[in-house]
């Protein structure tokens, strides 16, 4: 697009809406007995302005926008295939009536199950660039393009952890969109979707960028989604998200909704992430990321003061792996990572993504504030991996500590055998107190209390002497099946 057409693009949407404003002013003024005047041929051009760029990149892309069908076959007894078959049951026969085959009696009945989502081609030789849930344990893929022809579809690699996946169909000089660049994008900008929502093909729809960052959502592993208005509904998964340039800047992977349409609240996979993990894909190879092996939280005002710092930004370290790569880097529990290769962190969400993004093996600078103190670690990245430690809790000596609202028994060597609790050291959670501040704080029963304002803690009695001496609030470590985090519990 030339800077003429950007020129054009910025400056409708405001001459746009001077239109509506001006048509209501001037309807009002002239009562109900004038037709209102014409809005100024400048105002009607520049608005047209800004559905010429749509249609321009709806021309230009929707080519290459795919309709993708997956196909699943499930086999089930044949007994169940009655509630498929408007055949009578027997209580409704006429007597002596000749009664048809049942095929539900005995042996198995194949059922197909189809799934209809979008996708994009992004070469000429058909890799085209899909969601993960579109093309999941499938049997079957077929791809229909604008043009009418259809072809069957090959995985070539997914990567359930960002939702995206790359599939390929048998075709030359085929059209194709190119990948942008989502960190230019910002919030406000036009943005466009083009998919087959419900199954209806080549629909295109337009919004704006409402946010970017958006991580914690729980609907995969590494979040980074750009939030937009444009209206997405089911089949439009899979699909490509649009700058006002025709390119990709975002795949999109899901809606917020109760009722599971559309709206206004819809997630993409920006581009960013997705030229991290395609070449990978493209080749049909695992992607491998990097790992410091710790389990980190974000700082909030509360942490912040008992850590000592006056910003919270950054991330606290909760738990180390035992020898991962933050260990033999020396990083602690307790250490605030505040920079990472020479660029702040703000949270967990961006510490995550950047580390994911690191090539395992390369060594990186990080800076660590460490009781007060500030210092800077490199540390030689590792490879991801999915491993998760065993948590468990069991009822023993039991101690109330009623200002929290919990209840802690001692670690005994049954308890960690039958657990799976491993050389840890510290008491268990047996019960909290609804509407308590433990329970307010998310502690559960069954976590295991690691240390009590910065010190270890192996037993009830050392537990409850550390609590007594706290003042107005507890700093305490807790690990849970997911890791380590520590929590601010103020006294009642």
């Amino acid at each position: 697009m030339n800077k003429t057409w950007k020129l054009i693009v910025s400056a409708a949407l405001g001459a746009a809406l001077a239109v509506v404003v001006l048509s209501v002013t001037q309807t009002g003024a002239q009562a109900d007995n004038a037709t209102p005047a014409s809005p100024p041929p400048q105002a009607l051009a520049t608005a047209q302005a800004l559905g010429d760029a749509f249609a321009w990149v709806a021309e230009r892309t929707k080519p290459a926008v795919v309709s993708i069908v997956s196909t699943k076959f499930i086999s089930m007894p044949r007994f169940y295939h009655w509630f498929f078959e408007p055949w009578p049951l027997p209580e409704d026969e006429d007597e002596g009536a000749p009664v048809p085959p049942r095929r539900g009696r005995g042996g198995m009945q194949r059922f197909r199950q189809e799934g209809v989502g979008s996708g994009v081609l992004i070469s000429a030789d058909g890799y085209i660039l899909t969601a993960h849930h579109v093309v999941k344990s499938t049997d079957e893929l077929k791809v229909f393009m604008a043009d009418k022809r259809e072809f069957t579809a090959k995985v070539v690699g997914t990567d359930p952890k960002t939702d995206l996946a790359v599939i390929k169909i048998a075709g030359k000089n085929l059209p194709f969109v190119p990948l942008g660049d989502s960190d230019a994008v910002r919030v406000g900008d036009w943005v466009i979707a083009v998919g087959s929502p419900y199954g209806l093909p080549q629909t295109v729809t337009a919004g704006i960028v409402s946010a970017k960052g958006r991580g914690k959502l729980g609907i995969v592993d590494y979040e980074d989604f750009i939030q937009t208005d444009t209206a997405i509904n089911r089949g439009n998964s899979g699909g490509p998200l649009l700058n006002l340039k025709g390119e990709i800047v975002g795949v999109i992977t899901a809606i917020y909704s109760t009722s599971g349409g559309n709206t206004g609240v819809g997630f993409a996979v920006p581009s960013k992430l997705i030229k991290q993990v395609l070449p990978s894909l493209q080749a049909g190879k695992k992607v491998v990321r990097g790992q410091l092996g710790v389990f980190i939280q974000d700082l909030n005002e509360e942490l912040a003061q008992q850590f000592g710092l006056k910003q919270t930004k950054g991330v606290v370290v909760a738990q180390v792996n035992a020898g991962s790569a933050a260990e033999k880097a020396g990083i602690q529990p307790g250490d605030v990572i505040t920079k990472y290769n020479g660029q702040p962190v703000e949270d967990v969400v961006d510490l995550r993504n950047r580390v994911a993004a690191t090539p395992p093996g390369a060594k990186t600078p990080l800076v660590v504030i460490r009781k007060g103190k500030e210092m800077t670690l490199t540390v030689a990245v590792g490879e991801a991996s999915d491993a998760e430690g065993a948590v468990g809790a069991r009822d023993e000596e039991e101690t109330s500590v009623e200002k929290l609202g919990l209840t802690v028994s001692e670690l005994s060597a049954d308890a960690a055998r039958r657990y799976g609790y491993k050389d840890e050291k510290g008491v268990i959670v047996t019960h909290v107190e609804p509407d308590s501040v433990a329970a307010a704080r998310g502690i559960s029963k069954g976590d295991l209390i690691l240390e009590v304002n910065r010190q270890p803690v192996t037993s009830v009695g050392e537990f409850e002497k550390a609590v007594k001496s706290s003042r107005e609030s507890v700093l305490l470590l807790v690990k849970t099946k997911e890791g380590s985090r520590f929590v601010v519990l103020r006294k009642k």
